[in-house]
Formats: C-alpha cells, sequence, structure tokens
C-alpha cells in the first residue's frame, strides 16, 4: 500500500484539544462546570481545548469527566499513525 493510499484511508479525527472544547459544548457545560469535576482551573481547561497544554493526566482527566475517554484515546491512536507515516 502506497503512502497515498494510507493518507486517502485514514479517517479523519479531530485534536484533542477540539474534543475537549466539542463536548462541554455539546452538554451545555459551561468551564466552570468542567473544571471543578476535573480539578483543574479554567485557564487550565482552557489551555487543554486550546491544544495548549499536553499534560496527559489532565486531558485523561477532563475526557473521563465529559464521558469522551475513547474518543481521545482514538484521537491520540490516529495521532501515532499519522507521526509514523
Amino acid at each position: 500500500m502506497n503512502m497515498a493510499s494510507k493518507i486517502a484511508k485514514s479517517p479523519v479525527v479531530s485534536s484533542k484539544g477540539a474534543l475537549l472544547a466539542e463536548a462541554p459544548q455539546a452538554r451545555g457545560y459551561s468551564l466552570d462546570h468542567l473544571a471543578e469535576p476535573t480539578g483543574l482551573t479554567v485557564i487550565e481547561v482552557r489551555a487543554l481545548e486550546n491544544d495548549e497544554d499536553f499534560d496527559a493526566s489532565r486531558i485523561r482527566r477532563t475526557a473521563a469527566a465529559l464521558g469522551i475517554l475513547d474518543k481521545i484515546s482514538e484521537a491520540r491512536r490516529a495521532e501515532v499513525a499519522t507521526q509514523s507515516l
């Protein structure tokens, strides 16, 4: 399989930050609502959403609080696969 066909078959997956930003909006959560159960500040949550903070623990806690841990894991696998090309 050549590189072009690998790229063509790769699913388009949002960045982790985009997923973390979309989920609260879909649920009607404010940043304050999300910060409290994760133990993060609003500034820290915003940094995750903007792909400015890559701390795996913070990403996992936030994704778990939003119920999207599986989507975040999928985004990570796609990111690693893309880097392998």
